[in-house]
Protein backbone atom coordinates (compact mmCIF):
# COMPACT_ATOMS: atom_id res chain seq x y z
CA UNK A 1 0.00 0.00 0.00
CA UNK A 2 2.89 2.35 0.78
CA UNK A 3 4.29 1.63 -2.66
CA UNK A 4 0.98 2.39 -4.37
CA UNK A 5 0.82 5.67 -2.48
CA UNK A 6 4.34 6.50 -3.58
CA UNK A 7 3.60 5.70 -7.22
CA UNK A 8 0.45 7.83 -7.13
CA UNK A 9 2.47 10.69 -5.67
CA UNK A 10 5.01 10.27 -8.45
CA UNK A 11 2.26 10.33 -11.08
CA UNK A 12 0.78 13.42 -9.45
CA UNK A 13 4.13 15.22 -9.48
CA UNK A 14 4.77 14.22 -13.08
CA UNK A 15 1.40 15.46 -14.23
CA UNK A 16 1.82 18.75 -12.45
CA UNK A 17 5.20 19.21 -14.07
CA UNK A 18 3.71 18.46 -17.47
CA UNK A 19 0.80 20.22 -16.92
CA UNK A 20 -18.10 21.06 -26.57
CA UNK A 21 -22.11 21.57 -27.33
CA UNK A 22 -23.52 24.94 -26.70
CA UNK A 23 -24.64 24.45 -23.08
CA UNK A 24 -26.07 27.97 -22.78
CA UNK A 25 -28.49 27.50 -25.69
CA UNK A 26 -31.41 26.78 -23.37
CA UNK A 27 -34.04 26.10 -26.01
CA UNK A 28 -31.64 23.76 -27.81
CA UNK A 29 -30.68 21.89 -24.64
CA UNK A 30 -34.32 21.04 -24.04
CA UNK A 31 -34.47 19.56 -27.57
CA UNK A 32 -31.33 17.40 -27.09
CA UNK A 33 -29.29 19.85 -29.16
CA UNK A 34 -31.31 19.41 -32.39
CA UNK A 35 -31.11 23.11 -33.27
CA UNK A 36 -29.06 23.57 -36.45
CA UNK A 37 -32.13 24.93 -38.26
CA UNK A 38 -34.46 25.72 -35.36
CA UNK A 39 -32.68 28.22 -33.14
CA UNK A 40 -34.22 31.66 -33.12
CA UNK A 41 -32.66 35.08 -33.08
CA UNK A 42 -30.47 35.23 -30.00
CA UNK A 43 -29.91 31.47 -29.85
CA UNK A 44 -28.38 31.56 -33.32
CA UNK A 45 -25.09 32.87 -31.93
CA UNK A 46 -22.64 29.99 -32.08
CA UNK A 47 -25.03 27.51 -33.74
CA UNK A 48 -25.97 28.67 -37.23
CA UNK A 49 -25.65 32.38 -38.00
CA UNK A 50 -27.77 31.93 -41.14
CA UNK A 51 -30.82 31.72 -38.87
CA UNK A 52 -30.42 35.39 -38.03
CA UNK A 53 -31.79 36.01 -41.54
CA UNK A 54 -35.25 35.24 -40.19
CA UNK A 55 -35.10 38.53 -38.31
CA UNK A 56 -34.72 40.29 -41.65
CA UNK A 57 -37.04 38.34 -43.90
CA UNK A 58 -39.82 38.28 -41.32
CA UNK A 59 -40.45 41.99 -41.87
CA UNK A 60 -40.64 42.52 -45.64
CA UNK A 61 -43.78 41.83 -47.71
CA UNK A 62 -44.78 41.97 -51.37
CA UNK A 63 -47.68 43.86 -52.97
CA UNK A 64 -48.56 42.50 -56.39
CA UNK A 65 -51.51 42.53 -58.74
CA UNK A 66 -52.98 43.75 -62.01
CA UNK A 67 -54.32 47.11 -63.18
CA UNK A 68 -57.34 46.85 -65.50
CA UNK A 69 -59.86 49.11 -67.17
CA UNK A 70 -62.95 49.12 -64.92
CA UNK A 71 -65.32 48.91 -67.93
CA UNK A 72 -63.54 46.74 -70.51
CA UNK A 73 -61.58 44.60 -67.97
CA UNK A 74 -58.53 44.93 -70.23
CA UNK A 75 -55.06 45.58 -68.78
CA UNK A 76 -53.79 49.14 -68.44
CA UNK A 77 -50.10 49.04 -69.36
CA UNK A 78 -47.85 51.71 -67.87
CA UNK A 79 -50.15 52.53 -64.94
CA UNK A 80 -48.09 53.79 -62.03
CA UNK A 81 -48.59 52.37 -58.52
CA UNK A 82 -47.11 54.48 -55.72
CA UNK A 83 -46.93 53.92 -51.95
CA UNK A 84 -47.23 57.53 -50.94
CA UNK A 85 -45.77 57.22 -47.45
CA UNK A 86 -42.61 55.49 -48.73
CA UNK A 87 -42.13 57.27 -52.07
CA UNK A 88 -41.96 53.78 -53.55
CA UNK A 89 -43.46 53.28 -57.03
CA UNK A 90 -43.55 50.91 -60.01
CA UNK A 91 -45.22 50.85 -63.43
CA UNK A 92 -47.40 48.02 -64.71
CA UNK A 93 -46.09 45.92 -67.60
CA UNK A 94 -47.89 45.25 -70.90
CA UNK A 95 -50.17 42.78 -69.09
CA UNK A 96 -51.03 45.36 -66.46
CA UNK A 97 -49.12 43.41 -63.80
CA UNK A 98 -47.01 45.08 -61.10
CA UNK A 99 -44.99 44.06 -58.03
CA UNK A 100 -43.56 46.00 -55.08
CA UNK A 101 -41.21 43.92 -52.94
CA UNK A 102 -39.67 44.32 -49.47
CA UNK A 103 -42.43 46.58 -48.21
CA UNK A 104 -42.21 47.12 -44.47
CA UNK A 105 -45.31 46.32 -42.38
CA UNK A 106 -47.66 49.25 -41.79
CA UNK A 107 -50.73 51.18 -43.02
CA UNK A 108 -50.21 53.13 -46.21
CA UNK A 109 -51.89 55.24 -48.86
CA UNK A 110 -51.48 53.72 -52.33
CA UNK A 111 -52.05 55.89 -55.43
CA UNK A 112 -52.73 54.51 -58.96
CA UNK A 113 -52.34 56.93 -61.90
CA UNK A 114 -52.39 56.73 -65.71
CA UNK A 115 -52.99 59.34 -68.39
CA UNK A 116 -56.61 59.32 -69.50
CA UNK A 117 -57.79 57.59 -66.31
CA UNK A 118 -58.96 58.68 -62.91
CA UNK A 119 -56.45 58.93 -60.08
CA UNK A 120 -57.36 56.18 -57.63
CA UNK A 121 -56.35 56.73 -53.99
CA UNK A 122 -56.48 53.61 -51.78
CA UNK A 123 -56.45 54.55 -48.12
CA UNK A 124 -55.65 52.27 -45.17
CA UNK A 125 -53.68 49.82 -47.30
CA UNK A 126 -52.57 47.35 -44.60
CA UNK A 127 -49.29 45.47 -45.08
CA UNK A 128 -48.75 42.59 -42.66
CA UNK A 129 -45.27 41.12 -41.96
CA UNK A 130 -43.83 38.54 -44.34
CA UNK A 131 -46.92 38.42 -46.56
CA UNK A 132 -47.92 38.49 -50.20
CA UNK A 133 -50.84 40.89 -50.82
CA UNK A 134 -52.40 40.25 -54.20
CA UNK A 135 -55.37 41.76 -56.01
CA UNK A 136 -56.85 43.40 -59.12
CA UNK A 137 -57.39 47.16 -59.28
CA UNK A 138 -59.86 48.65 -61.75
CA UNK A 139 -59.64 52.30 -62.82
CA UNK A 140 -62.14 54.25 -64.95
CA UNK A 141 -61.45 56.45 -67.95
CA UNK A 142 -61.77 60.17 -67.27
CA UNK A 143 -60.97 63.10 -69.54
CA UNK A 144 -59.70 65.08 -66.57
CA UNK A 145 -57.45 63.93 -63.72
CA UNK A 146 -60.34 63.28 -61.37
CA UNK A 147 -59.37 61.81 -57.99
CA UNK A 148 -61.37 58.92 -56.50
CA UNK A 149 -60.78 57.58 -52.98
CA UNK A 150 -61.56 54.09 -51.73
CA UNK A 151 -60.73 52.16 -48.57
CA UNK A 152 -58.49 49.10 -48.71
CA UNK A 153 -61.18 47.02 -47.01
CA UNK A 154 -63.50 47.68 -49.97
CA UNK A 155 -61.15 45.93 -52.39
CA UNK A 156 -60.97 42.19 -52.79
CA UNK A 157 -57.28 41.69 -52.01
CA UNK A 158 -55.90 38.30 -50.99
CA UNK A 159 -53.43 38.37 -48.08
CA UNK A 160 -51.25 35.29 -47.84
CA UNK A 161 -48.70 35.05 -45.05
CA UNK A 162 -45.40 33.61 -46.28
CA UNK A 163 -44.53 32.08 -42.95
CA UNK A 164 -41.25 30.12 -42.91
CA UNK A 165 -41.65 26.41 -42.26
CA UNK A 166 -39.63 26.85 -39.08
CA UNK A 167 -41.66 29.36 -37.17
CA UNK A 168 -40.06 32.07 -35.06
CA UNK A 169 -41.38 34.77 -32.80
CA UNK A 170 -40.86 37.54 -35.40
CA UNK A 171 -39.07 39.63 -32.78
CA UNK A 172 -37.32 42.67 -34.22
CA UNK A 173 -35.10 43.04 -31.15
CA UNK A 174 -33.99 40.67 -28.40
CA UNK A 175 -31.64 41.17 -25.46
CA UNK A 176 -30.73 38.93 -22.55
CA UNK A 177 -31.81 40.46 -19.23
CA UNK A 178 -29.55 38.14 -17.23
CA UNK A 179 -26.69 35.98 -18.53
CA UNK A 180 -27.68 32.73 -20.22
CA UNK A 181 -26.00 30.09 -18.09
CA UNK A 182 -25.36 26.45 -18.92
CA UNK A 183 -23.50 23.91 -16.79
CA UNK A 184 -22.63 20.37 -17.73
CA UNK A 185 -20.52 17.68 -16.08
CA UNK A 186 -20.24 13.98 -16.71
CA UNK A 187 -18.14 10.84 -17.04
CA UNK A 188 -18.49 7.80 -19.27
CA UNK A 189 -17.00 5.49 -16.66
CA UNK A 190 -17.39 5.73 -12.88
CA UNK A 191 -20.89 6.98 -12.04
CA UNK A 192 -21.93 8.99 -9.01
CA UNK A 193 -23.89 6.02 -7.68
CA UNK A 194 -20.79 3.79 -7.89
CA UNK A 195 -18.79 6.49 -6.16
CA UNK A 196 -21.27 6.56 -3.29
CA UNK A 197 -21.32 2.76 -3.06
CA UNK A 198 -17.58 2.09 -3.05
CA UNK A 199 -15.57 5.23 -2.33
CA UNK A 200 -17.33 7.01 0.54
CA UNK A 201 -16.84 4.32 3.16
CA UNK A 202 -19.35 2.53 5.39
CA UNK A 203 -20.84 3.34 8.78
CA UNK A 204 -19.13 1.71 11.75
CA UNK A 205 -20.07 2.71 15.27
CA UNK A 206 -21.28 6.08 14.02
CA UNK A 207 -18.16 6.77 11.96
CA UNK A 208 -17.30 6.44 8.29
CA UNK A 209 -14.56 3.90 7.70
CA UNK A 210 -13.04 2.64 4.43
CA UNK A 211 -14.93 -0.13 2.67
CA UNK A 212 -13.18 -3.36 1.75
CA UNK A 213 -13.66 -4.02 -1.95
CA UNK A 214 -14.27 -7.59 -3.04
CA UNK A 215 -13.25 -8.91 -6.45
CA UNK A 216 -16.86 -8.56 -7.57
CA UNK A 217 -16.83 -4.91 -6.46
CA UNK A 218 -13.64 -4.26 -8.41
CA UNK A 219 -14.96 -5.92 -11.55
CA UNK A 220 -18.14 -3.86 -11.33
CA UNK A 221 -16.08 -0.67 -11.15
CA UNK A 222 -13.95 -1.71 -14.15
CA UNK A 223 -17.03 -2.75 -16.13
CA UNK A 224 -18.43 0.76 -15.72
CA UNK A 225 -16.02 1.99 -18.43
CA UNK A 226 -18.14 2.46 -21.56
CA UNK A 227 -14.95 2.93 -23.57
CA UNK A 228 -11.23 3.01 -22.93
CA UNK A 229 -9.94 5.45 -21.91
CA UNK A 230 -12.82 6.85 -19.90
CA UNK A 231 -13.49 10.57 -20.02
CA UNK A 232 -14.36 13.01 -17.26
CA UNK A 233 -15.54 16.28 -18.78
CA UNK A 234 -17.11 19.50 -17.55
CA UNK A 235 -18.23 22.72 -19.18
CA UNK A 236 -19.44 26.08 -17.96
CA UNK A 237 -20.98 28.22 -20.70
CA UNK A 238 -22.17 31.75 -19.94
CA UNK A 239 -23.54 34.14 -22.55
CA UNK A 240 -23.07 37.35 -20.62
CA UNK A 241 -24.47 39.66 -23.29
CA UNK A 242 -26.70 38.87 -26.28
CA UNK A 243 -28.40 41.43 -28.50
CA UNK A 244 -30.07 40.65 -31.83
CA UNK A 245 -31.82 43.01 -34.23
CA UNK A 246 -32.42 43.53 -37.97
CA UNK A 247 -31.21 46.32 -40.22
CA UNK A 248 -33.32 46.14 -43.37
CA UNK A 249 -32.89 42.58 -44.69
CA UNK A 250 -29.92 41.64 -42.47
CA UNK A 251 -30.20 40.07 -39.03
CA UNK A 252 -27.40 41.09 -36.66
CA UNK A 253 -26.34 39.63 -33.32
CA UNK A 254 -23.76 40.84 -30.82
CA UNK A 255 -22.56 38.63 -28.01
CA UNK A 256 -20.09 38.14 -25.19
CA UNK A 257 -19.60 34.54 -24.15
CA UNK A 258 -17.51 32.89 -21.42
CA UNK A 259 -16.46 29.25 -21.81
CA UNK A 260 -14.61 27.03 -19.35
CA UNK A 261 -13.93 23.46 -20.50
CA UNK A 262 -12.03 20.65 -18.79
CA UNK A 263 -11.38 17.12 -20.00
CA UNK A 264 -9.49 14.24 -18.40
CA UNK A 265 -8.82 10.87 -20.00
CA UNK A 266 -8.67 8.07 -17.40
CA UNK A 267 -7.52 4.68 -18.80
CA UNK A 268 -9.16 1.52 -17.55
CA UNK A 269 -5.66 0.16 -16.82
CA UNK A 270 -5.02 3.04 -14.45
CA UNK A 271 -8.16 2.19 -12.50
CA UNK A 272 -7.12 -1.47 -12.48
CA UNK A 273 -3.73 -0.47 -11.07
CA UNK A 274 -5.47 1.57 -8.38
CA UNK A 275 -7.67 -1.39 -7.41
CA UNK A 276 -5.24 -4.30 -7.62
CA UNK A 277 -1.86 -2.71 -7.05
CA UNK A 278 1.23 -4.10 -8.80
CA UNK A 279 1.61 -7.85 -8.27
CA UNK A 280 4.92 -9.46 -9.34
CA UNK A 281 5.13 -10.02 -13.07
CA UNK A 282 2.61 -7.27 -13.90
CA UNK A 283 3.01 -4.52 -16.50
CA UNK A 284 0.75 -1.48 -16.56
CA UNK A 285 1.03 0.99 -19.45
CA UNK A 286 -1.50 3.71 -20.09
CA UNK A 287 -1.93 7.12 -21.66
CA UNK A 288 -3.39 9.87 -19.53
CA UNK A 289 -5.20 12.78 -21.16
CA UNK A 290 -5.34 16.28 -19.69
CA UNK A 291 -7.13 19.19 -21.35
CA UNK A 292 -8.76 22.42 -20.35
CA UNK A 293 -9.28 26.02 -21.36
CA UNK A 294 -10.87 29.26 -20.22
CA UNK A 295 -11.71 31.72 -22.98
CA UNK A 296 -13.95 34.69 -23.74
CA UNK A 297 -15.61 35.51 -27.06
CA UNK A 298 -16.72 38.88 -28.40
CA UNK A 299 -18.82 38.04 -31.45
CA UNK A 300 -20.62 39.75 -34.32
CA UNK A 301 -22.92 37.57 -36.43
CA UNK A 302 -24.79 38.46 -39.63
CA UNK A 303 -27.48 36.58 -41.52
CA UNK A 304 -29.43 37.44 -44.64
CA UNK A 305 -31.74 35.92 -47.26
CA UNK A 306 -30.45 35.36 -50.80
CA UNK A 307 -32.78 37.36 -53.13
CA UNK A 308 -33.70 34.44 -55.37
CA UNK A 309 -35.17 30.94 -55.17
CA UNK A 310 -34.34 27.75 -57.04
CA UNK A 311 -36.76 25.18 -58.45
CA UNK A 312 -37.45 23.25 -55.26
CA UNK A 313 -35.45 25.36 -52.83
CA UNK A 314 -36.71 28.59 -51.30
CA UNK A 315 -35.76 30.91 -48.45
CA UNK A 316 -32.03 30.45 -48.95
CA UNK A 317 -30.35 32.02 -45.93
CA UNK A 318 -26.62 32.44 -45.32
CA UNK A 319 -24.72 33.77 -42.33
CA UNK A 320 -21.31 34.33 -40.85
CA UNK A 321 -20.05 35.07 -37.35
CA UNK A 322 -16.71 36.59 -36.39
CA UNK A 323 -15.30 36.19 -32.88
CA UNK A 324 -12.46 38.02 -31.20
CA UNK A 325 -11.07 35.57 -28.65
CA UNK A 326 -9.28 36.13 -25.37
CA UNK A 327 -7.72 33.10 -23.69
CA UNK A 328 -7.03 33.15 -19.96
CA UNK A 329 -5.75 29.63 -19.43
CA UNK A 330 -4.96 26.43 -21.29
CA UNK A 331 -3.51 23.00 -20.60
CA UNK A 332 -3.25 20.05 -22.98
CA UNK A 333 -1.20 16.85 -23.01
CA UNK A 334 0.25 14.99 -25.99
CA UNK A 335 1.08 11.28 -25.67
CA UNK A 336 1.41 11.37 -21.89
CA UNK A 337 2.38 7.76 -21.15
CA UNK A 338 3.12 6.05 -17.83
CA UNK A 339 4.41 2.47 -17.66
CA UNK A 340 5.03 0.40 -14.50
CA UNK A 341 6.65 -3.02 -14.66
CA UNK A 342 7.05 -5.18 -11.55
CA UNK A 343 9.52 -8.06 -11.97
CA UNK A 344 9.08 -11.45 -10.37
CA UNK A 345 11.35 -13.04 -7.74
CA UNK A 346 13.99 -13.97 -10.34
CA UNK A 347 14.80 -10.24 -10.68
CA UNK A 348 14.36 -9.41 -7.04
CA UNK A 349 10.95 -7.79 -7.59
CA UNK A 350 12.63 -4.85 -9.32
CA UNK A 351 10.26 -2.08 -10.41
CA UNK A 352 10.70 -0.06 -13.60
CA UNK A 353 8.77 3.17 -14.07
CA UNK A 354 8.82 4.93 -17.45
CA UNK A 355 7.35 8.34 -18.09
CA UNK A 356 7.18 10.33 -21.31
CA UNK A 357 4.99 12.92 -22.96
CA UNK A 358 4.48 16.61 -23.62
CA UNK A 359 2.14 19.09 -21.96
CA UNK A 360 1.47 22.64 -23.10
CA UNK A 361 0.08 25.14 -20.65
CA UNK A 362 -0.40 28.90 -20.53
CA UNK A 363 -2.12 31.60 -18.53
CA UNK A 364 -2.57 31.94 -14.79
CA UNK A 365 -0.12 29.37 -13.46
CA UNK A 366 -1.64 27.59 -10.47
CA UNK A 367 0.91 24.80 -10.89
CA UNK A 368 3.98 26.82 -9.95
CA UNK A 369 4.04 27.55 -6.18
CA UNK A 370 6.69 30.21 -6.62
CA UNK A 371 4.38 32.41 -8.67
CA UNK A 372 1.67 32.53 -6.00
CA UNK A 373 -1.13 32.75 -8.53
CA UNK A 374 -4.56 33.86 -7.36
CA UNK A 375 -7.90 33.72 -9.12
CA UNK A 376 -9.59 36.82 -10.52
CA UNK A 377 -12.60 36.94 -12.87
CA UNK A 378 -10.89 39.54 -15.08
CA UNK A 379 -7.29 38.46 -15.61
CA UNK A 380 -5.13 39.82 -18.39
CA UNK A 381 -5.32 37.59 -21.47
CA UNK A 382 -2.70 34.89 -21.90
CA UNK A 383 -3.58 34.52 -25.57
CA UNK A 384 -5.69 36.02 -28.35
CA UNK A 385 -7.14 34.77 -31.60
CA UNK A 386 -9.96 34.86 -34.11
CA UNK A 387 -12.81 32.44 -34.66
CA UNK A 388 -15.51 32.08 -37.30
CA UNK A 389 -18.94 30.48 -37.67
CA UNK A 390 -20.49 29.95 -41.12
CA UNK A 391 -23.85 28.49 -42.01
CA UNK A 392 -26.70 28.18 -44.46
CA UNK A 393 -30.32 27.08 -44.36
CA UNK A 394 -32.90 26.39 -47.10
CA UNK A 395 -36.55 25.34 -47.40
CA UNK A 396 -37.03 22.26 -49.58
CA UNK A 397 -40.27 21.51 -51.46
CA UNK A 398 -42.14 23.64 -48.97
CA UNK A 399 -42.08 20.68 -46.58
CA UNK A 400 -38.96 20.97 -44.44
CA UNK A 401 -35.93 23.12 -43.74
CA UNK A 402 -32.33 21.88 -43.99
CA UNK A 403 -29.28 23.58 -42.56
CA UNK A 404 -25.53 23.22 -42.34
CA UNK A 405 -23.08 25.07 -40.12
CA UNK A 406 -19.43 24.91 -39.15
CA UNK A 407 -18.68 26.58 -35.83
CA UNK A 408 -15.56 27.57 -33.92
CA UNK A 409 -13.19 27.72 -36.87
CA UNK A 410 -9.95 29.30 -35.68
CA UNK A 411 -7.24 29.23 -33.05
CA UNK A 412 -5.72 31.06 -30.09
CA UNK A 413 -2.06 32.04 -29.87
CA UNK A 414 -0.81 31.66 -26.28
CA UNK A 415 2.07 33.90 -25.20
CA UNK A 416 1.72 34.72 -21.49
CA UNK A 417 3.21 32.17 -19.07
CA UNK A 418 3.36 29.78 -22.01
CA UNK A 419 5.32 26.63 -21.16
CA UNK A 420 5.98 23.47 -23.16
CA UNK A 421 7.13 20.72 -20.80
CA UNK A 422 8.46 17.39 -22.04
CA UNK A 423 9.34 14.20 -20.21
CA UNK A 424 11.09 10.99 -21.23
CA UNK A 425 12.78 9.09 -18.42
CA UNK A 426 12.97 5.72 -16.70
CA UNK A 427 13.46 4.86 -13.01
CA UNK A 428 14.44 1.47 -11.66
CA UNK A 429 14.37 0.67 -7.98
CA UNK A 430 13.94 -2.14 -5.48
CA UNK A 431 13.85 -2.51 -1.74
CA UNK A 432 11.28 0.20 -1.18
CA UNK A 433 10.20 -0.96 2.25
CA UNK A 434 12.14 1.54 4.35
CA UNK A 435 11.07 5.13 4.86
CA UNK A 436 14.58 6.33 4.00
CA UNK A 437 14.43 4.74 0.55
CA UNK A 438 10.92 6.00 -0.05
CA UNK A 439 12.02 9.54 0.81
CA UNK A 440 15.04 9.16 -1.46
CA UNK A 441 12.85 8.00 -4.32
CA UNK A 442 10.46 10.88 -3.75
CA UNK A 443 13.37 13.34 -3.85
CA UNK A 444 14.59 11.84 -7.12
CA UNK A 445 11.19 12.44 -8.69
CA UNK A 446 11.06 16.00 -7.40
CA UNK A 447 14.55 16.73 -8.77
CA UNK A 448 13.47 15.40 -12.12
CA UNK A 449 10.22 17.38 -12.08
CA UNK A 450 12.04 20.62 -11.28
CA UNK A 451 14.78 20.08 -13.85
CA UNK A 452 14.99 23.32 -15.89
CA UNK A 453 16.05 21.67 -19.14
CA UNK A 454 12.62 19.99 -19.42
CA UNK A 455 10.76 23.28 -19.84
CA UNK A 456 10.58 25.55 -22.88
CA UNK A 457 9.16 28.99 -22.22
CA UNK A 458 7.78 29.74 -25.65
CA UNK A 459 4.41 30.51 -27.18
CA UNK A 460 2.21 28.03 -28.98
CA UNK A 461 -1.09 27.89 -30.85
CA UNK A 462 -4.15 25.72 -30.15
CA UNK A 463 -7.27 25.12 -32.18
CA UNK A 464 -10.86 25.71 -31.12
CA UNK A 465 -13.46 22.95 -30.58
CA UNK A 466 -14.56 23.10 -34.23
CA UNK A 467 -17.72 21.18 -35.11
CA UNK A 468 -19.91 20.45 -38.14
CA UNK A 469 -23.68 20.46 -37.70
CA UNK A 470 -26.31 19.30 -40.17
CA UNK A 471 -30.01 19.35 -39.43
CA UNK A 472 -33.50 19.07 -40.90
CA UNK A 473 -36.74 20.25 -39.35
CA UNK A 474 -40.39 20.77 -40.12
CA UNK A 475 -43.55 22.08 -38.54
CA UNK A 476 -45.99 19.18 -38.15
CA UNK A 477 -48.79 21.53 -39.16
CA UNK A 478 -47.25 21.67 -42.63
CA UNK A 479 -48.00 17.96 -43.01
CA UNK A 480 -51.08 17.71 -40.76
CA UNK A 481 -53.01 21.00 -40.83
CA UNK A 482 -55.54 19.67 -38.33
CA UNK A 483 -52.89 18.95 -35.67
CA UNK A 484 -53.64 20.94 -32.48
CA UNK A 485 -51.19 23.71 -31.79
CA UNK A 486 -47.82 23.81 -33.52
CA UNK A 487 -45.19 21.10 -33.18
CA UNK A 488 -41.66 21.62 -34.39
CA UNK A 489 -39.79 18.38 -35.18
CA UNK A 490 -36.04 18.57 -35.68
CA UNK A 491 -33.22 16.08 -36.31
CA UNK A 492 -29.51 16.88 -36.09
CA UNK A 493 -26.12 15.33 -36.77
CA UNK A 494 -23.21 16.77 -34.78
CA UNK A 495 -19.56 15.94 -35.57
CA UNK A 496 -16.67 17.49 -33.60
CA UNK A 497 -13.53 17.93 -35.73
CA UNK A 498 -11.50 20.40 -33.64
CA UNK A 499 -9.10 20.40 -30.71
CA UNK A 500 -9.40 16.94 -29.12
CA UNK A 501 -8.07 18.22 -25.80
CA UNK A 502 -11.25 20.25 -25.20
CA UNK A 503 -13.86 18.36 -27.21
CA UNK A 504 -15.26 14.84 -27.56
CA UNK A 505 -14.64 13.24 -30.94
CA UNK A 506 -17.61 10.87 -31.24
CA UNK A 507 -20.52 12.06 -33.43
CA UNK A 508 -24.00 12.57 -32.02
CA UNK A 509 -27.50 12.15 -33.48
CA UNK A 510 -30.37 14.06 -31.89
CA UNK A 511 -34.14 14.26 -32.36
CA UNK A 512 -36.09 17.05 -30.69
CA UNK A 513 -39.63 18.43 -30.57
CA UNK A 514 -41.20 21.68 -29.41
CA UNK A 515 -44.99 21.68 -28.95
CA UNK A 516 -46.93 24.90 -28.53
CA UNK A 517 -50.45 23.79 -27.78
CA UNK A 518 -50.68 26.94 -25.69
CA UNK A 519 -48.67 29.65 -27.38
CA UNK A 520 -47.12 31.10 -24.25
CA UNK A 521 -46.14 27.71 -22.78
CA UNK A 522 -43.76 25.76 -25.06
CA UNK A 523 -42.99 22.15 -24.13
CA UNK A 524 -39.70 20.68 -25.36
CA UNK A 525 -38.21 17.19 -25.33
CA UNK A 526 -35.50 15.29 -27.17
CA UNK A 527 -33.30 12.23 -27.28
CA UNK A 528 -29.72 11.91 -28.45
CA UNK A 529 -27.43 8.98 -29.24
CA UNK A 530 -23.65 8.98 -29.36
CA UNK A 531 -21.35 11.79 -28.36
CA UNK A 532 -20.10 12.06 -24.81
CA UNK A 533 -23.34 11.08 -23.07
CA UNK A 534 -24.17 8.01 -25.16
CA UNK A 535 -27.93 8.11 -24.63
CA UNK A 536 -29.57 11.24 -23.23
CA UNK A 537 -33.15 12.34 -22.64
CA UNK A 538 -33.73 16.10 -22.57
CA UNK A 539 -36.69 18.20 -21.46
CA UNK A 540 -37.40 21.89 -21.22
CA UNK A 541 -40.15 24.46 -20.99
CA UNK A 542 -40.62 28.18 -20.69
CA UNK A 543 -42.98 31.13 -20.58
CA UNK A 544 -43.21 33.05 -23.85
CA UNK A 545 -44.81 36.48 -23.40
CA UNK A 546 -45.07 39.10 -26.16
CA UNK A 547 -42.27 41.15 -24.58
CA UNK A 548 -40.25 38.62 -22.57
CA UNK A 549 -39.23 34.98 -22.64
CA UNK A 550 -38.08 32.66 -19.82
CA UNK A 551 -36.65 29.22 -20.62
CA UNK A 552 -35.22 26.39 -18.54
CA UNK A 553 -33.95 22.95 -19.60
CA UNK A 554 -31.93 19.91 -18.61
CA UNK A 555 -30.12 17.62 -21.01
CA UNK A 556 -29.89 14.49 -18.86
CA UNK A 557 -33.29 13.66 -17.38
CA UNK A 558 -32.65 9.93 -17.85
CA UNK A 559 -29.80 10.08 -15.33
CA UNK A 560 -32.18 10.86 -12.45
CA UNK A 561 -34.99 8.55 -13.55
CA UNK A 562 -35.32 5.01 -12.15
CA UNK A 563 -32.43 2.97 -13.53
CA UNK A 564 -30.24 6.03 -14.10
CA UNK A 565 -26.76 6.07 -12.61
CA UNK A 566 -25.96 9.82 -12.52
CA UNK A 567 -23.03 9.83 -14.91
CA UNK A 568 -24.01 13.19 -16.45
CA UNK A 569 -25.73 16.37 -15.36
CA UNK A 570 -26.62 19.55 -17.24
CA UNK A 571 -28.93 22.50 -16.69
CA UNK A 572 -29.44 25.87 -18.37
CA UNK A 573 -31.65 28.91 -18.00
CA UNK A 574 -32.28 32.24 -19.72
CA UNK A 575 -34.42 35.36 -19.41
CA UNK A 576 -34.59 37.73 -22.35
CA UNK A 577 -36.44 40.83 -23.46
CA UNK A 578 -37.96 40.97 -26.95
CA UNK A 579 -40.19 43.15 -29.08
Amino acid sequence: MRFVTLILLAVFLFEIALGGDDKANVRGLGMAGATTVTSRTIDAIGINPALLAYMGIARGSEIKGRIIDAETKQPVPGAQVTIKNLNLSVRANFSGEFSLKNVSPGNYTVVVTQKGYETLVIKGFKVTPNSTIKGTIGISRKETAQETSVNFSELNFEVREQRPIIYNDNSSFTMSLVPQIGIGIGANFLSYNLYLDYFTGVDSAGERVPKYLTDDDKRKILDSFRENPGTLMSQIDVKMLNIAFPIKSVGIALGVRERVISKFGIPREFMEFMLYGNPPGSVYSYNLGIGGTWMREYSVSLGTKIPFDLIIIKNINVGVGVKFLQGFGYVGSDDLNLTFETADSSRGYEITASMKGVVKRAGVDFLDPEKKASFTPFPSPAGTGLGFDVGASVEVLGLFTAGLSITDIGSINWTKNAVIVSGDTTFKFSGYSTQEKIDSLKQSFEDYVNSPNRKKYEGFSTGLPTAIRFGVATDLKTLLPFFPGRMLISADYFQPIGNAHISFKSPKLALGVEWRLIGLLPLRAGISLGGFEGFALSVGTGINLPFMELNVATGNLNEVMPGGDLRHFSIATELRLKF
